[in-house]
Formats: C-alpha cells, structure tokens, sequence
C-alpha cells in the first residue's frame, strides 16, 4: 500500500513538473527613465503596448506620457528617485525619498506621485543603491504604500530593480503582504549593441529556466534599436511578452533567481 502510495506521489510530481515545463515562458520589459527625452520616449511608446514604461514624477512630460499610456493600455510604474551609494538624481534635480522620513510623510509623498503619474500600477526605484539596502528606509516606504493602498483603495506593487546586491526591498514588499517581483538584466548596463544582444541572450535562457525574467533598458538610441528587431521575434521564439504586473506575486523568492550578476548602478 506504501509503495503504491508513494507511485501515485511519484506521477503526480512528474505530471505537475511536465506542466509547468510546458507553459510557454514569460518575460517582462520595463522602461526606465521616461518623462525627459520627447523623441526616445515616444520611440519608446511605439514599442509593443506590452512593454511597461517606468516615469519619474517630477520630469516635465510625467502627466502627458501616463494618459498616453492610458489611451494605449499600456503599464505604468511610478519610477521613484531614492539616494544612491556613488551618485544620484537627489536634490537639486530630484525630490528623493529621505531616509529618515515617518511613513507618513512616505504616503504623501507618494500621493503626489500618483497625482503626476495617473494610472501607475506600481513603483521602481530609480538609482537608490544607498536607501533600498536601508531595512529601516525601506520598512517606512513599505509602510507608506499600504497606506496609499488602503486609503485609495488600490493594489500598487513593487518592482525592485534591484541597483544594489544587497537590496531589501523586494523582501521587505513582500514580507507586508504587498505584490512584488525583482529585475534579473539590465538590458543597457552596457549600452553597446553587443552587450546588449548578450544581455538580451541572459534574458532568454533565464526565462527559460525559471518560466520567467524581468528586464529593464533604457531610453537609449541602441536600445531601441535593439528591442524594434527583437521584440517582434519574440513569439515565433516560444516566449510571451508581458506586462510586468503579470510576474508580480505575493508568495516566497523562486529559487534560482537569486544568483545571476547584479551590477550595482547608482
């Protein structure tokens, strides 16, 4: 009886695994940094309504580019300014988020930003290696965003784009309930276009692997130029293009992600 038992737990794991082995792989694309270049941000809105397009709050075309997303069905993210370790956009250029804020004053702050960015679906941190490795920084961020989630009746999750090794925030979303997922490549850390077509190979195999993978790029002209070729190759390739909030989860770290490079940026 133990054996036939143990047969019928056998199938099953093998069956489930055979599924899962099945299901076409999903890859998510982010796009950092809109709201400053017109004529690479709108390259960048001509790309496929699935690529998620991340804008700063405080850039001159943050209201334009969000109701232009809106009219294309298209993702938005908050791509929220915090402290770096090397360098950053903080002040005088940027409102970052401070480290020593309440999280009150998280919450209004981040008000504000959905205010400029209508119709985010969730934040990123832009640059922020120094604050998103800051436990008690990002505690009083997460903190603020359960409250805007609460008060306004909303589900914002979070994308770590993970600029430091030793980020927090994604655990930390994740630990409060909150919907969070993590970047794997920087497409453009590089921006030459062989590193980028390496990057791009990174993306795949680990999509592959795991049954799917973030990847940020840039408002870059290589690029661009890269993801018009690409992105259009990508279904005959066996893989499905996504919005990021469909990687989005409220369960525990996949094992295996956890150990592809991370270049610090910022």
């Amino acid at each position: 009886m133990k054996s036939l038992v143990r047969g019928s737990i056998g199938v099953t794991l093998v069956c489930l695994w055979l599924s899962l082995a099945a299901e076409t792989p999903r890859i998510a694309i982010v796009m950092d940094d809109l709201g400053y270049q017109d004529r690479l941000d709108q390259a960048i809105m001509a790309l496929d309504s699935r690529v998620t397009v991340a804008i700063i709050p405080e850039s001159p075309g943050a209201r334009r580019l969000s109701r232009q997303a809106r009219t294309q069905y298209r993702e938005v993210l908050i791509h929220l300014p915090l402290a770096g370790l090397f360098q950053d956009d903080c002040e005088p250029a940027l409102t970052c988020v401070g480290l020593d804020w309440p999280a009150e004053k998280m919450a209004l702050h981040l008000a504000d930003a959905l205010a400029r960015v209508e119709g985010a679906v969730g934040i990123n941190n832009h640059q922020g290696s120094r604050f998103t490795r800051d436990s008690e920084a990002v505690s009083m961020l997460i903190d603020g965003l359960r409250r805007i989630n609460s008060e306004q009746g909303r589900n914002l999750f979070v994308l770590d784009s993970r600029t430091a090794p030793d980020t927090v925030l994604e655990r930390k979303a994740l630990a409060a309930g909150l919907s969070a997922t993590r970047r794997h490549v920087f497409l453009d850390h590089f921006p030459d276009p062989d590193s980028i077509a390496d990057a791009w190979t990174q993306l795949l195999a680990m999509a592959r692997r795991h049954g799917y993978a973030v990847a940020i790029g840039h408002p870059r002209n290589e690029t661009l130029a890269f993801l018009e070729r690409a992105l259009p190759e990508l279904e005959g390739q066996g893989f499905e293009l996504v919005p990021v909030s469909d990687l989005a989860r409220r369960k525990t770290l996949v094992t295996g992600l956890e150990t592809p490079p991370y270049p610090v940026s910022r």
